[in-house]
């Protein structure tokens, strides 16, 4: 299985947010992998929170973000290791608050996310879902017993229902069916 991964510095400052959703982006397309416009959104979205966090509680200078992703499995996770401690907690933010809904944009756009101290800090980390790939000539040059198998992947992943992230109340998203 090819999992591909990058990780890469920014300074503790704002502009390092628009940067952290650039870079990943690039790289995950350089990785050739395809986003559709709601993978595109909800990674934006999700590396956006989880940088933000770390520009204004981190206590040090600079933050690792990290960025892995598997094809096969259809995922992607998003890592920020910040020097600060204090894990994220859930805010109750009024209608007119202009922050506090972070980690209930994460909880919606995430397949799975977390938060954990580290022995310089904490690492918060969001998996997403990825769309399906399509078969790539590489695949098909890389050998017959290769090609056959991309396909018969391909072709079994259509009659499985596309992986969401969980429902999230005001969504208009449906809820996911249980298997």
């Amino acid at each position: 299985m090819v999992m591909h991964s990058h990780v890469f510095f920014l300074t503790r400052d704002p502009l390092s947010v628009p940067v952290a959703r650039r870079r990943v982006r690039t790289r995950i397309a350089s990785w050739g992998v395809l986003l559709d416009e709601d993978a595109r959104l909800a990674l934006d979205t999700v590396t956006s929170e989880r940088v933000t966090n770390a520009v204004q509680h981190s206590d040090r200078s600079m933050f690792t973000v990290a960025v892995y992703v598997s094809v096969r499995l259809r995922r992607a996770l998003v890592e920020v290791y910040d020097g600060s401690i204090v894990l994220p907690r859930r805010r109750w933010a009024g209608a007119d608050a202009e922050s506090g809904r972070g980690l209930e944009l994460v909880e919606c756009l995430a397949l799975a996310h977390g938060a954990e101290r580290t022995e310089r800090g904490k690492r918060v980390w969001a998996e997403l879902a990825l769309p399906d790939q399509p078969v790539t000539r590489r695949q098909v040059l890389a050998g017959p017993r290769r090609a056959v198998r991309a396909v018969v992947n391909a072709i079994g992943r259509r009659g499985r229902p596309p992986i969401q992230a969980p429902y999230c109340p005001g969504s208009t998203r449906p809820a996911v069916p249980a298997r």
